[in-house]
């Protein structure tokens, strides 16, 4: 049976990227999936060429090409980092890391409830800490472009760890609290627990996807992709 050169793997490869396939590893799926369609039309067609054996094989996907694929895969990827951050935060739940946590909302706890300066520290605090997050962001963002100046290749999952910039506005949220109520002070003990159990659990979720995921990015990637490895 006819086997595709390397010349035409790499053909498959630039006909992904121009139906606007733009990660490695899923470009590696299609073309696997092309290329074993090809070689099976050419044991039945001898007469195709190799442009007439593809095309065929791209027909098989529907009027809307590889897109249906690629969104098919970034529900799975999605699925996926959801699944880390959660396992994460989980962990934190867990001795001896539930200590921390819960002495950081009896802080903060103590600090919005019993201080008469809680208004200024909750906003001084909040602002500290959004923009701590968001330098977080940046020195990321280089971090990723940096790479790719060594690697060409994007991979799904990667991009997903450190394209984290549209959830930087929840690092703001804890402002309306401060916007809403004038007197933390003469709030309900229990309302300002709520709010300090809000507030911590809401930079831990932050600290875990900006710092915590991004620090083992490799190890996770290794880990979804047998060839990122050889790839870099």
């Amino acid at each position: 049976m006819a086997q595709l050169n390397d010349e035409q793997i790499e053909s498959l490869y630039k006909f992904t990227r121009q139906h606007f396939v733009e990660h490695y590893d899923l470009q590696t799926e299609l073309v696997d999936h092309m290329a074993n369609g090809i070689e099976q039309q050419w044991q039945k067609f001898p007469v195709l060429t190799f442009e007439q054996a593809r095309d065929l094989e791209f027909k098989k996907f529907g009027v809307f090409g590889f897109m249906e694929v690629v969104e098919q895969r970034q529900k799975a990827m999605n699925k996926k980092y959801t699944r880390m951050v959660w396992n994460h935060f989980k962990n934190y739940m867990k001795v001896p890391k539930i200590a921390a946590f819960a002495a950081s909302i009896l802080v903060t706890f103590i600090i919005l409830k019993f201080t008469s300066f809680s208004e200024g520290f909750l906003l001084g605090a909040i602002c500290t800490c959004a923009l701590i997050y968001v330098a977080f962001l940046l020195y990321r963002s280089r971090q990723i472009k940096s790479h790719r100046m060594v690697s060409d290749k994007k991979w799904m999952l990667e991009d997903i760890i450190f394209s984290q910039g549209a959830l930087a506005g929840l690092a703001l949220i804890p402002l309306h609290f401060y916007n809403i109520f004038s007197d933390l002070s003469s709030i309900n003990a229990g309302w300002i627990l709520a709010l300090s159990l809000f507030i911590c659990s809401l930079y831990l979720f932050l600290y875990i996807i900006t710092i915590e995921i991004p620090k083992r990015a490799e190890e996770y990637l290794e880990a979804t992709y047998p060839e990122y490895k050889m790839s870099q």
